[in-house]
């Protein structure tokens, strides 16, 4: 998935992603933002304002609860 550069505002926006391999990054839940091993399956991911990253969620919008 690519994001598109910082000039453009719809990098900002969730956009859906699938994950074919595990990889380290930051995952939202409703607990904050948190860096973990981000498992294959499908994602909604957007760039970060401040961290200038990729913040990744859940698709279904739930919290495993593994905080």
């Amino acid at each position: 998935m690519t994001i598109q550069a910082s000039g453009d505002p719809t990098a900002y926006e969730w956009q859906p992603c699938a994950i074919m391999f595990p990889r380290i990054g930051t995952m939202l839940s409703r607990h904050g933002a948190r860096t973990r091993v981000i498992l294959p399956g499908h994602y909604m991911v957007r760039r970060s304002r401040t961290l200038g990253g990729r913040i990744y969620r859940r698709l279904s919008g739930t919290d495993d609860g593994l905080d």
